[in-house]
């Protein structure tokens, strides 16, 4: 065993949180090791978001070939190489994690890979690969380590028949049939992806509605895309068991009957829950919630001297945007630069059309019994929106009746990945919709959906009657 070794910073996890963190401590001056035990970039770049999104990027291809008979143009029928594809995606990640680790090199950062596990508030011992062992000291350390898949009982990935977010991203070739547990964000790109490669896709949800948490009326013009691409949609049903005899088939109950879906693939999406697993943080002080999340105040501090969390492994929205967010907020407070408090954090799924959200929705205001108004625009009052092909869709902004402030917006369109940007930067700086509707929009873009939106919650919209 080597000599303890000391640093200003010590970070446990290369993922979106960890090494943005640690980019900006180094920018700030610090000393820094990153300790990771797989490959830096976390689960978003090597078996989340980036590959997923490749493979969404590609499937719409295929779409697109069908989508151009009716505009004249004539493809033959698309063959998908499926191990080509899954190489292609397999690429992109590779290229982006070497950028990563340039980036870290170039800010002096040591990035030490193993497996970490703390000997107190202040001391982890690393196991690296080879099984050798190096003990660091730090001034400070944070946690990152991210999240992994939740388990459904009786569903557990076997590589074969089950198979979780990460065993999809390793398939050898494309499944006939394929049943998805869960329709949130994963289950439904995933869903997108397979379908528009030419499987048959079943969707099976407990709650009532695609993307539990998302406005409802969004929702539904999300459920109606999918159907007309073949998507079947199982909701608020409850998933009962697998039978794998005489062929692999999901039994699942609609109120009082069970009804099966036979498939040749489950893939079980059914959330994410925090990865702290020989961290061995009761060593340090470090106490987890009921839901085994690491608990932390408002300065992401633990219950422990020094040691602070970020990212997914702490309570919050599971996202690789906030977990960037937390490590550049952290790292300014920790390392003596400008301090970051955001408020507004978008999500968006990848689907067709795209939802994003940020805010609170309608129903989330009756809930907490806040007085807004409400506009609904849809997307066929866009020109742009039918250049693209798209019609089916909408944008509801809410805003707070008294104040005339933005409160939330929520969208199903084309590009809404890119719209949510700027109805985010609206709530962070507190701007009313009236403001809104006094910046000029490009004609035409879908950014005149935000446009049209600010107009309508004062009956001023031009391109749909108001209300």
């Amino acid at each position: 065993m080597s000599a303890v070794r000391s640093v200003d910073f010590l970070i446990i996890g290369a993922g979106p949180a960890g090494y943005v963190a640690a980019i900006r401590l180094a920018q700030l001056g610090r000393k820094v090791v990153l300790v990771e035990r797989e490959r830096v970039g976390g689960v978003c770049l090597n078996w989340g978001c980036i590959p997923v999104k490749s493979l969404l990027h590609a499937a719409s291809a295929v779409r697109g070939a069908a989508e151009a008979r009716r505009m004249g143009i004539v493809f033959g029928q698309p063959e998908v190489d499926f191990q080509a594809l899954y190489g292609w995606k397999g690429r992109v990640v590779d290229r982006l994690v070497r950028g990563v680790e340039f980036l870290l090199r170039s800010n002096g950062i040591e990035t030490v890979k193993g497996k970490a596990r703390f000997i107190n508030g202040q001391r982890v011992m690393v196991v690296q690969p080879d099984g050798s062992e190096t003990e660091i000291g730090a001034e400070s350390i944070i946690i990152a380590t991210g999240s992994t898949s939740s388990v459904l009982p009786g569903f557990e990935p076997d590589g074969k028949y089950v198979v979780d977010s990460y065993g999809a991203l390793n398939l050898t070739r494309l499944p006939g049939r394929v049943v998805i547990v869960g329709a949130g964000a994963i289950g439904l790109e995933f869903a997108t992806a397979f379908r528009r490669l030419g499987a048959s896709v079943s969707v099976l949800e407990l709650m009532p509605q695609l993307l539990p948490g998302f406005d409802a009326e969004v929702s539904s013009a999300l459920r109606k895309a999918m159907q007309s691409e073949g998507i079947d949609f199982h909701l608020g049903v409850k998933v009962t068991g697998l039978d794998r005899e005489p062929g692999l088939a999901v039994r699942f109950l609609a109120g009082e009957a069970e009804s099966t879906v036979e498939t040749d693939l489950v893939m079980v999406a059914v959330g994410r829950r925090p990865l702290t697993a020989g961290l061995e943080l009761e060593q340090a002080g470090v106490k987890l919630d009921e839901r085994g999340f690491v608990t932390v105040d408002q300065k992401y501090r633990t219950s422990a001297a020094r040691i602070h969390a970020i990212g997914d492994v702490k309570p919050g929205p599971m996202l690789a945007h906030r977990a960037m967010a937390d490590g550049i907020s952290l790292a300014e407070s920790l390392g003596g630069g400008r301090p970051w408090r955001f408020r507004a954090v978008p999500s968006c799924v990848y689907t067709d059309p795209e939802v994003a959200s940020v805010g609170i929705s309608e129903a989330e205001a009756a809930g907490q019994n806040v007085k807004v108004k409400v506009s609904r625009v849809p997307i066929s009052a866009l020109g742009r929106s039918l250049t693209l092909g798209r019609s089916d869709g909408l944008c509801k902004m809410v805003v707070d009746a008294a104040t005339d402030k933005v409160l939330g917006v929520q969208i199903a369109a084309p590009q809404a990945d890119v719209l949510i940007a700027e109805a985010t930067a609206a709530i962070e700086l507190g701007l009313t919709s009236a403001e809104l509707g006094r910046v000029v929009h490009a004609h035409p873009t879908m950014s005149e959906l935000l446009f049209e939106a600010a107009e309508a919650i004062h009956s001023k919209a031009v391109h749909i009657v108001n209300r």
